[in-house]
């Protein structure tokens, strides 16, 4: 019996190409109500910060809870519980490492949003708006940050590979596509994440379904007795879910818990 479903936001759970009107599945509203009345946790999972998370689920923000900043920041009841806060030395030397690198952009999260030294204009970047905070000098931001994000025309997989070598016992490296780093706490990722869950609601393995497009969502497939990569993923992300749901523009996800979890073709 499935207790518990997690679910990657972009690519995943949201349908549509642009990122300022992606959407919630048409009937996510209806497949909410019904894992409501059988008393099944429904949670988002993803890289992002709670504030760019909770505002695309509108009316029904408060009625889940939430895996932020990739494990980093976890949200219950509409309140963090948990927090993986990464040390500041370490934010440093990354600061130090990719100076050196050209269009190499770096990004600071907490549990209020997003701490950036550059501004962007595309359609994304311009909807968090409320939740990003341009500043002079990313060394000076004193908060408890639970993720770092580095993104620009970079190859994210060299990169990942090099910044392990010199940082790897103090921090946590995912890609999230060919672009993006997302770096966190040594051991924290959406895995972690779906274990404080399971273990505040004493739910199994096997009683967890999971949905993911990308490589950050390989650590939650592997806490998910019942994971599904989406029919959008790559080859290789198909081969670490035991399922595949159709694609995040057909409303997978919900597609796959109507016949899975709620036994309703």
């Amino acid at each position: 019996m499935i207790k518990m479903i997690t679910s990657d936001m972009d690519g995943t759970l949201l349908a549509g190409t642009d990122w300022a009107t992606r959407r919630l599945p048409l009937d996510f509203g209806e497949v909410l109500d019904e894992l409501d009345k059988r008393g099944i946790h429904f949670l988002a999972a993803s890289g992002r910060t709670y504030p760019s998370v909770r505002g695309n689920f509108g009316e029904y923000a408060d009625r889940i809870d939430y895996i932020c900043d990739n494990g980093g920041c976890l949200v219950h009841q509409g309140k963090v519980v948990h927090r993986e806060i990464v040390p500041h030395e370490a934010v440093l030397k990354l600061l130090d490492f990719t100076a050196g690198i050209p269009d190499c952009h770096v990004s600071l999260c907490s549990e209020r949003g997003t701490f950036k030294d550059f501004d962007e204009q595309w359609p994304g970047a311009k909807k968090d708006r409320f939740c990003t905070f341009i500043v002079p000098d990313l060394r000076e931001v004193n908060e408890p940050l639970t993720k770092m994000v580095l993104a620009g025309n970079i190859n994210a997989f060299e990169l990942k590979t090099k910044l392990e070598a010199v940082l790897g016992d103090e921090l946590t490296f995912l890609t999230s596509g060919r672009h993006f780093i997302d770096i966190m706490k040594k051991g924290v990722d959406k895995g972690s994440g779906i274990r404080f869950f399971r273990n505040l609601w004493g739910i199994q393995r096997d009683e967890c379904m999971s949905f993911g497009d990308e490589y950050n969502d390989i650590e939650q497939f592997d806490e998910s007795g019942w994971s599904f990569a989406m029919g959008n993923a790559s080859d290789v992300i198909k081969s670490h879910a035991r399922f595949v749901a159709d694609t995040n523009e057909n409303d997978g996800v919900t597609k796959a818990i109507w016949k899975y979890a709620l036994g309703r073709e």
